[in-house]
């Protein structure tokens, strides 16, 4: 496009319009608000987020768990009276009423390992109950990340956006000045107000992206701080993954191997139900004289019962162990290649994040920068136009906001990559 060249009444008014732009960063004033590092938001997600919560309340479950798995069978006491003569009025003690009194005591002895296998089944399921709250801590701190990261990202580009529409409604004003003064076409002055009025709408919806972040996050912290005052440090995380060697097995991995352990016991359990369980009983029979005995006697008893499986056999049982046991297995083979998927894709994005944030760091931007303050050095010499100008600057701000948003993303996949488990 050739350069226009514009009388010195059109100069001094360019250079007048040019005045009329503030500093950018003089245009952001916020008001001062509470601010909330990373690290500072993980503290209240471990004691507010309600799906910790509930993951905890789980391992205490699972705790009470191994109390009901190794209690014994209760003993039952049995105590009876039987009339033998009622016709008949005795007298004195208890003893020498025209009663028969029995007193039993039955014990049921299980045989088969079935507390032991029930013991190893609780404490299995105990061990996977803990790894899944490892998990659901891992999995909250991944939607922390996000929401903050989010919110982070979301200060930025509202500034930016503010910066934007400021810019834009004094390009307007100064327009329909010049349009007022004949200097400027009506079509044109009309340009600049509806270009004024997007830029506004873009304003405003990059405060209504502020909002819906500062809730967001104020959902996954329970609410413990409130949203209109939730703010974020300036500080991004940090954009390097974990050092090799600094992970652990991922918990999901733990507890889907539990889970394994878990459904051998049970099954193992399901088949020791074939074992006959022994129930062994002692009696005491006190039985008063009669008109048959003239004498009270007294007997002891001992008996054994164990079940007759003709009903049921427990097949039943242990087929539906197998098959959960399988299940199993399959979960933990299937939690296997999705970590390891999850951790190469990860790991591309992470590649790819970082070369983008690269670029726009090192070329875009500054080239942006570059063009912007060639085009005040321009305008003023009337080497521009007031409409490319406007358009460099615009350009200047996109590439600002793409940045931002490259730089978020960026410490978005080192963090993810990082609670993925990976060490690459």
């Amino acid at each position: 496009m050739r350069p226009l060249h514009f009388p010195d009444r059109h100069r001094r008014l360019l250079i007048a319009l040019i005045a009329l732009f503030p500093p950018l960063a003089g245009l952001a004033q916020g008001t001062e608000e509470a601010r909330l590092s990373l690290p500072e938001a993980e503290k209240i997600l471990l004691d507010a987020n309600p799906a910790i919560l509930q993951a905890r309340a789980a391992l205490a479950g699972a705790r009470a768990g191994i109390d009901i798995a190794g209690a014994r069978p209760n003993p039952q006491l049995t105590v009876g009276a039987t009339s033998t003569d009622p016709g008949r009025n005795g007298s004195g003690s208890l003893w020498k009423q025209a009663t028969d009194n029995t007193v039993r005591l039955d014990q049921l002895v299980e045989r088969g390992n079935k507390r032991d296998l029930r013991l190893k089944a609780a404490g299995s399921n105990l061990s996977a109950t803990g790894a899944d709250l490892d998990n659901t801590v891992r999995l909250a701190r991944i939607d922390l990340a996000n929401a903050w990261l989010d919110l982070r990202a979301a200060r930025e580009i509202r500034r930016i956006a503010d910066e934007n529409a400021a810019l834009a409604r004094r390009a307007a004003d100064a327009a329909e000045l010049r349009g007022k003064a004949g200097d400027l076409a009506g079509v044109d002055v009309a340009r600049f107000a509806a270009d004024a009025a997007r830029v506004a709408n873009d304003a405003v919806q990059a405060g209504l992206d502020l909002d819906r972040a500062r809730i967001a996050l104020a959902l996954l912290l329970g609410n413990r701080v409130a949203p209109a005052g939730l703010q974020t440090t300036d500080e991004w995380p940090s954009a390097e993954p974990a050092p090799a060697g600094t992970e652990a097995e991922r918990a999901d991995l733990v507890a889907a191997r539990r889970r394994v352990e878990q459904a051998d016991a049970l099954r193992e359990l399901a088949r020791a139900q074939r074992t006959r369980d022994v129930s062994v009983g002692l009696q005491y029979e006190h039985a008063p004289a009669n008109a048959n005995n003239a004498f009270s006697t007294t007997s002891y008893g001992l008996s054994l019962s164990v079940p007759l499986m003709f009903g049921n056999d427990y097949r039943g049982d242990i087929a539906r162990s197998e098959a959960d046991y399988g299940a199993a297995e399959q979960q933990l083979i299937a939690t296997r290649a999705f970590v390891s998927s999850e951790q190469s894709r990860l790991r591309a994005e992470y590649a790819a994040r970082q070369s983008r944030y690269r670029r726009l760091a090192e070329v875009v931007l500054p080239a942006a920068e570059r063009a912007g303050r060639g085009a005040d050095v321009a305008i003023q010499k009337g080497g521009m136009s007031l409409t490319d100008y406007l358009d460099t600057q615009r350009s200047l701000r996109a590439a600002r906001i793409e940045t931002i948003q490259a730089r978020a993303d960026l410490a978005r996949a080192a963090l993810m990559l990082r609670l993925a488990g990976d060490s690459q």
